[in-house]
C-alpha cells in the first residue's frame, strides 16, 4: 500500500513538473518573441557596439558570438510592438543571418556630411513647441487618423531666419492658408502647429497625409551639417513616433520620407522642387560632396536606430 501510495506521489510530482514546464515556456517564449508590426529591406554596412548582443533568431532565445566591432552588412529591419517598441536589425556576418538590436550598431556612412555628424556622434538640437492656434485643425485622412510620413521643405528665402519665417508664415495665413508643422535650422526644431492635425503646405494629395518641416537656409559647414541633423532627427521623431518605417518615398505613393520636389512629381497638385536645389548647392560650396535624399534617408536611419 505505501509503495502504491509512493509511485502515484511520483506521478503528481511529474504531472507537477510538466504542466510548470509547459507554463514556463510558454511564459519564456510569449517574452522572448518579438511582435513584428513591420519590416523593411536596406543595403547598409555598420559596425557592432562593444558588448552587443547577438541573436540566431529575432526570438532572441539563443545568443551568438561575434567579435566585438565586427563589420557586418544590414540587410532588414524589423518594427516590433511588445519590446518597448524596439527596432531589431537582421545583420550579416560571414554569410550567415543574426538579430540585433538597431542601437547596438554604427551605420557606415556614404556621404561625408553625414560622416561628419557620426563621428560628432549624431547631435540634435530638443524638440520645442510653440503651437499656434490660428491654424486649422483637420485630421489626417488615414485609415489609423494618423501620419503616414515626412515631407521636407526649405523656405526659398535667402538670409531668412525662423525668427522672420514663423511671424510671415502667421500673419499671412488667413490670405495664403499655407502652414507647415515645424521650422528647423542649424539651432532649433520649433513645433508651431499641432502634427496631430494635416498642415497645408505640399498640395491637396500631400497635405492629408505627412506631417511637414520647413528649413530656413544656413551658410556655414557647420551649420548646413546641424540643420540636416536636426532635420534627420525630427523626421525619425516623427517615425518613431507612429511606428513608420525609414524609407524613401515612391512612385507608387509608398514610402515615408519625401522632399517637396517628390510630392510634385509622384503625386502632383503642386510644382516646387525643393529642397533639392537647397542640398545640392550648399554640399557643394560647404563641402565639396553631394547631398539628395537617399543621403537624407541614410541619416534618418542612423537617428532613428538610436531611439
Amino acid at each position: 500500500m505505501a509503495k502504491r501510495k509512493k509511485k502515484q506521489n511520483l506521478i503528481y510530482l511529474s504531472l507537477v513538473v510538466i504542466v510548470a514546464a509547459i507554463i514556463g515556456g510558454s511564459w519564456f517564449y510569449s517574452h522572448h518573441t518579438r511582435e513584428v508590426s513591420n519590416s523593411y529591406a536596406v543595403s547598409e554596412t555598420a559596425t557592432l557596439s562593444s558588448g552587443a548582443r547577438v541573436y540566431n533568431s529575432l526570438s532572441a532565445i539563443q545568443r551568438a558570438n561575434l567579435p566585438d566591432q565586427a563589420l557586418v552588412k544590414v540587410n532588414r529591419y524589423y518594427l516590433t510592438s511588445n519590446d518597448n517598441d524596439d527596432t531589431y536589425a537582421r545583420i550579416n556576418y560571414n554569410g550567415k543571418n543574426y538579430f540585433i538590436r538597431a542601437t547596438d550598431i554604427e551605420l557606415k556612412m556614404n556621404n561625408e556630411i553625414n560622416n561628419y555628424l557620426t563621428q560628432s556622434g549624431l547631435p540634435h538640437a530638443e524638440i520645442t513647441k510653440q503651437i499656434s492656434s490660428i491654424f486649422e485643425q483637420r485630421g489626417y485622412s488615414t485609415s489609423s487618423g494618423n501620419p503616414r510620413g515626412v515631407v521636407i521643405h526649405d523656405t526659398g528665402n535667402e538670409n531668412s531666419t525662423i525668427s522672420s519665417e514663423v511671424p510671415y508664415m502667421k500673419q499671412n495665413y488667413s490670405s495664403t492658408r499655407v502652414f507647415v508643422h515645424t521650422f528647423i535650422d542649424n539651432q532649433q526644431i520649433i513645433n508651431i502647429a499641432d502634427t496631430k492635425y494635416m498642415a497645408e503646405g505640399a498640395g491637396p494629395y500631400a497635405n492629408p497625409y505627412f506631417v511637414q518641416f520647413e528649413m530656413p537656409h544656413e551658410y556655414t559647414a557647420a551649420s548646413f551639417a546641424n540643420q540636416l541633423g536636426n532635420a534627420a532627427y525630427y523626421t525619425a521623431y516623427i517615425l518613431k513616433q507612429n511606428n513608420l518605417p525609414v524609407t524613401k518615398g515612391t512612385k507608387d505613393g509608398g514610402g515615408t520620407v519625401w522632399t517637396h520636389a517628390m510630392i510634385s512629381s509622384y503625386l502632383g497638385g503642386t510644382d516646387h522642387e525643393d529642397p533639392i536645389s537647397y542640398w545640392s548647392t550648399s554640399a557643394r560650396k560647404l563641402f565639396g560632396t553631394t547631398y539628395n535624399i537617399n543621403n537624407f534617408v541614410e541619416l534618418v536611419q542612423a537617428y532613428y536606430n538610436q531611439m
